[in-house]
């Protein structure tokens, strides 16, 4: 990896679990949804014959059920948790890594950056860039300022919020020093999402739930 590398270089540093109790929520009712379908669509196919009208209902029912019970819990998982997210400002790093390499699949370009939090040590981590059109996202320009906040302390990842009035004095002074932070800031890794199926625990609790949600309603289907 050459070192003008810079995502990733920053991305090696790896990704920690997503094991908050609103995580483990998302991934077991995801996992019963979509089981409730696989199992719905298998019993129809074995048991069309002698089907009912309610029996063609009961897949969206029990599905329905599902992403209410699911999303009430997780709402009351997210409302528990503190925010611990504080203000930042970021400063985009150039890197040798063309637009290519560093587009990710779900459409968006990772842009590396350097940040500086109002409160806490320099740090490196990487920001994506979307678009909310039809058009392709844009790449971020090098040496582009920006007002942050960092979600959890001690991982990189970034959200946009709006500047508040420290943040617009640092990147005031940040614009007229480009020296300001040290482009080789130690990187932070990140949190993965809650329906990536990694570590194996994680793949574990998703298919298991597929498997529970496929069974209870390949069992409900018949008994109507």
């Amino acid at each position: 990896m050459a070192s003008t590398d810079v995502v990733k270089s920053i991305t090696s540093v790896g990704l920690v679990p997503a094991n908050r109790t609103r995580d483990h929520v998302q991934r077991i009712f995801s996992g019963l949804f979509f089981g409730s379908f696989i199992g719905s669509m298998i019993a129809i196919l074995f048991f069309d014959e002698n089907m009912t009208l309610l029996g063609y209902a009961v897949p969206f029912i029990g599905a329905f059920v599902i992403a209410i019970i699911g999303f009430v819990l997780w709402k009351l998982a997210k409302g528990k948790d503190v925010d611990e997210s504080v203000p930042v400002v970021a400063k985009v790093l150039g890197t040798a890594e063309s637009v290519a390499e560093r587009s990710v699949r779900t459409g968006g370009i990772l842009c590396p950056v350097v940040v500086r939090p109002l409160e806490g040590e320099d740090f490196r981590s990487v920001v994506l860039s979307t678009s909310e059109t039809k058009e392709p996202p844009k790449d971020i320009a090098p040496g582009t300022i920006m007002a942050l906040r960092q979600v959890e302390p001690g991982l990189g990842d970034l959200i946009s919020a709006p500047a508040n009035d420290e943040q617009r004095a640092l990147m005031e002074r940040w614009a007229r020093n480009p020296k300001l932070v040290s482009n080789r800031a130690p990187a932070l890794p990140t949190r993965r999402g809650p329906l990536e199926r990694k570590p194996a625990s994680a793949a574990i609790e998703f298919y298991a739930s597929i498997g529970i949600g496929a069974a209870l309603l390949f069992s409900l289907v018949q008994l109507v």
